[in-house]
């Protein structure tokens, strides 16, 4: 299984109108529009980056039936436990190792903290990879496209968790995740002098200006990236951006990002109200994408040696917030998370402060450490020792 190369079919793309906003084109007409279905529904509950997500996983189990040569609504659970089996086991990019110039034993970034991603699927891929399945399939069986549900989660019947549940007993909460704790991967902010070198890393004043609107708003990078001209009051510092579910929310941001943006107006082309308020600086001027933004990102990391990604900068943006003693209640509405329960993620320290704070408890760690004295040897001694 691990040997095993998934053919190069299937095509996630950004249809013209945008609904869904991801799709995934197969070779096989039925396929498709099974899974342009599911991603429209699931497109009305998340995100536009999770749609794209979630078609990325599709496209990835399309390819190994298509190697294994199974039709999708023929596969069984025997299919799906050896997709899992390969995943465990293969490496990305069709078994191809990605080639890094740095030392494989060095596991974080020096300058960051982070991890950096190896060529194994993570688990919390896996465990994504799982639950898209078992939710495509569970699409497919409501509207008669399949008789049963392979992605069964322990269940012989395919049907819903707890469904002869007694409703005078609490529900048992259960994880759906059998390859493992899944444990998340938690975020870090920027230290604010790692971003003050991450910011004169970019390249120009549209980058400069995204991530000072970015880090200041706390919005998700579909939200910046969605934005229209006419969705940006300069005079007040307010962004109108559209969240998940499709509602519009206005986010303050900062005199510094509204500078910024002033010139990048001065040095690009018009801008009417409709036009997008990020475009591309080459070609065509089009919506600026979040490939574009990634690609933006590894051109800051490659001059400073770093790792940072755009969620960094939400986290940032929370992190400086909660630091500075804004309400959590306000916080939690300008990220746009449903719970408080979420902010528990933005307070994991960074590994420099864990570091201080052990050490402190040694002793003073700012107490310079005395040179050692020199030993009473005899001179004469000396020069008969090394032949002088």
């Amino acid at each position: 299984m691990s040997a095993l190369n998934l053919p190069d079919v299937g095509k996630v793309v950004q249809p013209s109108n945008g609904i869904p906003p991801w799709d995934l084109v197969l070779p096989d007409s039925e396929a498709t529009s099974a899974c342009r279905s599911f991603l429209r529904d699931v497109h009305s509950r998340l995100a536009d980056l999770t749609v794209r997500s979630y078609a990325l996983d599709l496209q990835r189990w399309f390819r190994f039936l298509f190697a294994i040569r199974v039709e999708w609504d023929k596969a069984t659970p025997l299919e799906v436990t050896d997709f899992f089996i390969w995943m465990k086991h293969a490496k990305k990019s069709n078994g191809n190792q990605n080639k890094r110039k740095r030392d494989p034993r060095i596991s974080r970034n020096a300058i960051t903290g982070k991890r950096y991603l190896d060529d194994s699927f993570s688990q919390s891929t896996i465990s994504r990879n799982e639950t898209v399945l078992f939710l495509f399939y569970e699409f497919q069986r409501r509207n008669g496209a399949v008789l049963n549900n392979p992605v069964n989660r322990g269940r012989s019947d395919g049907g819903r968790a707890n469904a002869h549940r007694n409703p005078l007993q609490g529900r048992k909460r259960k994880s759906s995740n059998r390859h493992g704790n899944g444990t998340k991967r938690l975020p870090r902010s920027m230290p604010d002098d790692l971003f003050d070198e991450f910011f004169q890393a970019l390249g120009n004043d549209r980058d400069r200006a995204l991530v000072a609107m970015y880090v200041s708003s706390g919005a998700r990078p579909a939200e910046i990236l969605g934005l229209d001209v006419g969705d940006i009051d300069l005079p007040k510092g307010i962004v109108t951006v559209t969240r998940k579910g499709g509602n519009g929310q206005d986010l303050p941001i900062s005199w510094d990002a509204v500078a910024w943006y002033r010139i990048y107006q001065g040095s690009a082309s018009s801008f009417a109200p409709s036009d997008p308020a990020w475009k591309t600086v080459r070609g065509e001027p089009r919506r600026l994408t979040y490939e574009a933004l990634r690609a933006m990102f590894r051109r800051a990391n490659k001059k400073n040696g770093t790792n940072w990604t755009a969620h960094d900068l939400r986290h940032t943006t929370a992190t400086r917030m909660l630091a500075q003693g804004t309400p959590e209640r306000t916080v939690q509405e300008v990220l746009g998370h449903a719970t408080l329960e979420t902010l528990k993620v933005y307070t994991v320290p960074h590994f420099d402060d864990m570091v201080a704070a052990v050490r402190s408890t040694r002793g003073d760690a700012s107490a310079p450490i005395e040179p050692p004295s020199a030993l009473p040897y005899d001179p004469d001694d000396l020069d008969i020792l090394f032949g002088r």
